[in-house]
């Protein structure tokens, strides 16, 4: 029982690790070997592109620049990972033994719970 409930304890850690994974694997996926100053020009380059048009007015103009912000954000969240790539993957190995061994530890041991309350340790 004690081994489930560790495991079970795990699960969300685990969890939150793989979202964010993949979360960062998009944002690399983005970057495709991209520099900050390669996603900074193409976000110039957009932002160009939304103040062409004569006819746009702040209306039209506003989703442009959210755009062009959103690909941005995406293109240098990108090569930040790639740049902290080993260093994310080195602790998801040491996060990965330190579970290991306190699962080997801890989780095999099966004692008894607390006494169950009856009316001479009862308060």
């Amino acid at each position: 029982m004690r081994k489930w409930r560790t495991a079970l304890g795990i699960l969300p850690l685990v969890g939150t690790v793989a979202f964010v994974g993949a979360i960062t694997f998009g944002a690399s996926a983005m970057a495709e070997g991209r520099t900050s100053a390669q996603c900074g020009q193409e976000f110039d380059q957009c932002q160009k592109v939304c103040n062409e048009d004569p006819d746009g007015g702040a209306a039209k103009r506003a989703p442009c620049v959210a755009k062009c912000s959103g690909l941005y954000a995406a293109c240098d969240a990108g090569v930040a990972y790639e740049k902290a790539k080993p260093w994310i993957e080195e602790q998801a190995k040491k996060t990965k033994r330190f579970f290991d061994e306190l699962i080997d530890k801890y989780g095999t041991k099966n004692e008894p719970g607390p006494p169950k309350k009856d009316k001479s340790n009862s308060i």
